[in-house]
């Protein structure tokens, strides 16, 4: 496919938010380059498009050794090494490992470390680095780890994206340490872990937890107070991210402070950042909620907007979105960049798995039929769901209210309720979920978790199982769990498969 947007741009400018974009978690692998949207202007160069003919490998794989190649071929050592390292390409490690005078705990940061681990090695061992290398390092302290995030970075991507656009040589170095040798390790198959895109909203959250709300007029004593990166959008990423599934969130951020630690939260937690829509216009504000939470899980709270994603975004996306495995939105969305969200996919040749969480519905209480026919798991808690519901009684009636949401062609329902687990309505069958062990009141980060582990359970069975809502409820079992010593914390593989095995003899006895 050719690309007119970056045709006649042979500086290769356009390709450094790219590197950018691949450098957070644990760098550069082939599973990352593969993912669709993400890396696609760096496969199609036509210096790994040649690498992958020459040498049998996909382009993926040939991008890496390319990219390697070509970091040894940068003018400046310091360029060398702040590439090496953040990219995790291990181009240097082997001589790395021969110094005495570099610490064997920034080893280990540099050879496994996440992209905070590698800068903070490259911070504390910077000069003897270059002296690896027999390089002088550049006059003055080493940079801190704000400098190279925020501008040395960037200047050593752009001007690697000369290199790739106009690469001085293409020569392949096979000996230990150097560039060939780590693509061996980096040949499994990329499709396996599936590629999730989120689409929602990322804010700030200010968060007061009081025991009651004060009356108009007083003020009361909280008895916590936290700010934390949050949004429906930035929640489920990091969910998903934590239960080990490649991840992308579509969202706004503004450039200011706030917009930028959101970045870094989500770079932090292993959530691609690439396809996020910075609005950089003077006086732009990412998105702020104040929370009053109140005991059991209960809350109130008051959202600010200054910025949101339009429909130009999604366009700008439209491969990605059409290409990825299974698609999380949210009704923070505009209904107008729902609907093209879910027209963009409807057209793509293999459809994402589409699965949505209303949080709080539209304002004018409707969601038309057609919409419904491109949802395939409709997320919700009871509440939320009232302003669809065609008649009084349905407002309270998960089975009548279920029947009618079926009827105008959604495929299946998931109605949460952590006290008792909740039920999955679909044609013509219900499924009741698990009762988690723990009561806390109906928390949006606890569907959230339910969410991520549905996709999860979803991309690796291939399809719905039996055991599908019964490992997504395991999720919002271990997030209930846990809830009370920590708000925050998403659950991971490992305490969803605790809960998972606990739950089967139960219900197998019943």
């Amino acid at each position: 496919m050719s690309d007119p947007l970056h045709q006649g741009t042979p500086d290769g400018s356009y390709l450094a938010p790219v590197l950018l974009a691949l450098r957070g978690h644990e760098g550069l692998t082939v599973k990352r380059l593969a993912a669709p949207g993400t890396a696609q202007n760096l496969l199609r160069l036509p210096i790994v498009q040649n690498k992958a003919v020459q040498t049998g490998r996909k382009p993926a794989q040939a991008a890496i050794s390319v990219i390697a190649e070509q970091v040894a071929e940068l003018e400046s050592p310091t360029d060398r090494i702040i590439a090496d390292a953040i990219l995790n390409l291990g181009i240097y490690l082997e001589t790395y490992k021969s110094r005495k005078d570099i610490s064997l705990r920034d080893l280990h940061r540099l050879a496994g470390g996440g992209v905070g681990d590698r800068r903070l090695a490259l911070v504390n061992q910077w000069h003897a680095l270059h002296r690896a290398l027999d390089a002088a390092p550049p006059a003055g302290p080493a940079p801190g780890e704000h400098t190279l995030r925020s501008r040395l970075e960037r200047e050593v991507f752009e001007r690697l994206s000369t290199l790739l656009v106009n690469p001085r040589s293409t020569f392949e170095v096979s000996a230990p340490g150097e560039p060939l040798a780590i693509s061996t390790a980096q040949t499994v198959d990329a499709t396996a872990a599936g590629k999730v895109i989120v689409v929602g909203g990322a804010a700030f959250d200010h968060t007061w937890r009081i025991g009651s709300v004060p009356p108009v007029g007083t003020s009361t004593m909280a008895m916590a107070f936290a700010r934390t990166p949050g949004g429906k959008g930035v929640s489920q990423a990091v969910a998903a991210a934590h239960l080990d599934l490649d991840v992308s969130l579509i969202a706004a951020v503004a450039g200011d402070d706030d917009g930028r630690e959101i970045e870094a939260h989500l770079e932090r937690e292993g959530v691609d950042i690439s396809l996020l829509h910075r609005v950089e216009r003077p006086g732009a504000r990412t998105p702020a909620t104040g929370i009053y939470e109140l005991p059991y899980g209960n809350s109130s709270a008051a959202v600010f907007r200054d910025i949101e994603l339009g429909v130009a975004t999604i366009d700008r996306h439209a491969d990605a979105l059409s290409a990825c495995d299974v698609l999380l939105l949210t009704f923070e969305l505009p209904q107008s960049v729902l609907k093209r969200v879910l027209d963009v996919v409807a057209d793509a040749a293999a459809p994402p798995v589409v699965i949505v969480t209303p949080g709080q519905p539209y304002s004018d209480g409707h969601l038309v039929s057609p919409l419904l026919q491109q949802i395939d798991y409709l997320v919700a808690h009871l509440w939320e769901l009232e302003g669809f519901a065609f008649s009084d009684e349905a407002k309270y009636d998960p089975e009548l209210l279920s029947d009618d949401l079926l009827s105008r062609g959604l495929r299946s329902l998931c109605l949460l309720s952590v006290p008792d687990g909740g039920s999955v309505y679909e044609q013509g069958r219900a499924t009741a979920l698990p009762r988690p062990h723990r009561n806390i009141q109906e928390a949006s980060i606890t569907r959230d978790a339910f969410c991520a582990a549905l996709a999860a359970r979803l991309i690796e069975d291939r399809s719905r199982t039996d055991n599908t809502f019964l490992w997504a409820a395991a999720a919002m079992a271990s997030f209930a769990d846990t809830y009370h010593r920590a708000p925050t914390t998403r659950p991971s593989r490992a305490t969803v498969e605790e809960h998972y095995a606990a739950q089967l003899p139960r219900d197998a006895a019943s």
